[in-house]
């Protein structure tokens, strides 16, 4: 955040995001990949650690989660585990992502809201 505040990133229209790449529950903690990320409008020239990537364009089934960030999880078991197996989609060769509604810093925990947006394809 402070990286992206002293570029000017920030605003009301930017979304926070979360790029999930491993299963907490079957990887190691020390090998989890996630990226953190904000949305932007115009260019940004990567620097250092810090990267421009696009999401893929396509399907997205979301899903809200409302709670800590710990019972996630929980969350997406239901989706992997018991709503897609029923569906009628298969999930594309993408990472899911998170979106942040609201932040910690200013939200107690069971208030916390976040978008679990899952690559979709029919």
């Amino acid at each position: 955040m402070t990286w992206a505040g002293m570029r000017g990133l920030l605003g009301p229209s930017m979304k926070l995001l979360g790029i999930v790449y491993d299963d907490p529950d079957v990887t190691p903690p020390d090998k989890v990949r996630y990226e953190a990320a904000v949305t932007v409008s115009g260019e940004v020239q990567p620097e250092g650690e810090f990267g421009v990537m696009e999401f893929p364009a396509g399907s997205y089934g979301v899903a809200e989660h409302k709670g800590p960030y710990e019972e996630l999880g929980k969350a997406y078991q239901r989706i992997y585990g018991g709503w897609l197996p029923k569906s009628a989609y298969h999930l594309r060769d993408v990472p899911a992502f998170e979106q942040y509604l609201n932040s910690p810093q200013n939200t107690k925990p069971e208030d916390l809201v976040t978008l679990i947006h899952i690559p979709l394809s029919a």
